[in-house]
């Protein structure tokens, strides 16, 4: 029929046996791209063609060209150029009707800028991945150790945005498990909510957004279940701390402290106070008491186990916002989250000292300069995120200095925007003397002696078996989850050709067949009606 405007004239067939992507490109992502728009396009037509076992299915929004033509008429040329060769290569459909249910139903999977659209898809229960117009390349898969948790002469950590726990020889530096966590989407965007807690002969792993947490027995490599007992809870918490059976979680955005207990699977509340807090995730333990900084106020709280008592602290001004805290000797040390400075509080006198002097080359981004900090000796060394050094406070003599001077990241920085081209630590944590890095610009672990100031050693670490990036790569699979994927396309494992791949790969989508676009509306109208 003339009003199906769809190239080819054959789509029925061309779509039949295949799975569909449909690539929905809109008016504001044209405006603001620009040439770079352009530019992605063809790249995103050129990665098509170089995977016909899938069908793209374009669908222009309707206004483009029109919007094109009075906005940015010196485009127009480029634009007709790109969508005439589309057309001429027989990259894919091409569909300019008004049939957007249609186009819902036939395909299996979305690809595109953020629109109206996508909430009608994801109602639909079909995955979704945002383009970036920044992304025309996909970086080799390597691990992204995040949570490490060391068990005799072993790392665990979760691979970063993945459900996967990963086993390596500290010695050797060789992956022996990855352990999959049923249940939980394969790829998911968590920030660094993620939680390995050592319990004895188990692990407890808790994943941020997640309804449930899971014991993992090392021995058996059984994988256990439990749903938190509060309910419409969802897991998002700022430290957590491991007392025997029991974990202490701070919830952001809250003045409850949840006391969880792993042989009951009950959970208490304590009250933090009246004001609601963001507990910051670098804590510090002492006893029975935990300190804990507020990101939204210059407080950190002072939380004692034994008689469940809280006391605050005010470190600076009502405008001072801290990332974390230590104790250090008679001292509280708190790093500004959005500013160079250090703030020391001395127990014993309750007075404030701020520390604004930082070593010569120092660079940082406001927010996400640090990823951990350790006490040894009376020295805070502080290893970064998004900064190029590793920081050493002395306490007593007011001072911050750069600690292991052979460690520099000369970072691809600007000032203007504080934008680093990486992270340089990914995790960090302690045994002992020893502090336990990833290095996310040299993709290696380098390993620390605190009482030496000295590093041991530098050993790289990637991939070396198939099926461990087979896995890694897996960013969807034929579990039904609450939600459909969503997520942003990523230059490392979020990857469109990754996506292709996965979809090509999985059993999720509704399948062509003209009936399931008589479905697609009540789906739809389901799915919101049930909230």
């Amino acid at each position: 029929m003339e009003e199906n405007r769809i190239f080819p004239d054959n789509w029925k067939e061309v779509v039949r046996g295949k799975k569909v992507i449909l690539y929905n490109t809109g008016v504001s992502s044209l405006l603001g791209g620009r040439e770079k728009r352009i530019e992605k396009m063809k790249w995103v037509f050129q990665t098509f063609k170089e995977h016909p076992e899938v069908v793209l299915w374009w669908r222009p929004h309707p206004l483009e060209l029109s919007t094109l033509q009075s906005m940015l008429p010196e485009l127009e040329e480029q634009y007709m150029a790109v969508k005439q060769q589309y057309i001429e290569e027989n990259i894919g459909a091409l569909d300019e009707s008004a049939d957007l249910n249609r186009a819902i139903a036939i395909s299996d999977a979305y690809y595109g800028a953020w629109s109206s659209v996508t909430e009608l898809y994801r109602a639909a229960g079909k995955p979704v991945l945002f383009e970036n117009n920044r992304i025309k390349r996909a970086d080799d898969t390597v691990f992204l150790p995040i949570a490490p948790c060391i068990k005799g002469e072993d790392i665990w950590f979760i691979q970063y945005r993945s459900n996967k726990l990963v086993q390596m020889d500290r010695n050797t530096y060789e992956v022996t498990r990855i352990v999959t966590i049923p249940g939980e989407p394969p790829y998911r965007e968590r920030g660094h909510n993620y939680y390995v807690i050592d319990c004895g002969d188990s692990f407890r792993v808790l994943l941020g957004n997640s309804w449930q947490n899971y014991e993992y027995e090392i021995e058996t490599a059984a994988i256990r279940a439990y749903s938190f007992e509060i309910q419409d809870f969802k897991f998002c918490s700022g430290p957590i701390i491991g007392k025997n059976h029991q974990l202490f979680m701070f919830p952001f955005r809250s003045n409850d402290l949840l006391e969880y207990d792993c042989y009951t699977n009950v959970i208490q509340k304590r009250k933090l106070g009246k004001e609601k807090i963001n507990a910051a995730r670098c804590y510090e333990g002492d006893g029975t008491k935990i300190y804990v900084a507020d990101y939204n106020s210059s407080i950190v709280h002072q939380y004692d186990l034994a008689d469940q008592s809280c006391t605050a602290i005010k470190m600076g001004e009502e405008k001072d916002k801290y990332w974390g805290v230590k104790k250090v000797g008679k001292y509280l040390v708190a790093l500004h989250l959005h500013k160079r400075e250090i703030a020391l509080w001395n127990q014993e006198t309750g007075k404030t000292t701020k520390l604004t002097e930082f070593p010569e080359n120092y660079t940082c981004r406001k927010g996400d300069a640090y990823i951990n900090m350790f006490e040894k000796n009376n020295m805070l060394y502080i290893f970064p995120y998004f900064s190029n050094m590793i920081l050493k406070v002395d306490v007593e003599r007011k001072v911050v200095e750069q600690a292991f001077k052979e460690i520099y990241y000369d970072a691809d920085y600007d000032e203007n925007s504080e934008s680093f081209s990486s992270e340089m630590y990914l995790c960090a944590v302690q045994d002992q003397d020893r502090v336990y890095a990833y290095a996310v610009y040299e993709k290696c672990w380098d390993v620390f002696d605190l009482g030496t100031e000295t590093l041991q050693s530098r050993t790289s670490f990637g991939i070396k078996e198939e099926k461990y990036k087979r896995e890694l790569e897996c960013i969807l699979d034929s579990n039904v989850y609450e939600e459909s994927f969503c997520e942003g396309e990523k230059p490392v494992i979020c990857t469109l050709e990754n996506y292709i791949r996965n979809i090509q790969n999985c059993n999720i989508g509704n399948r062509f067949g003209d009936n399931n676009k008589n479905n697609i509306g009540a789906d739809i109208h389901k799915s919101i009606m049930n909230g």
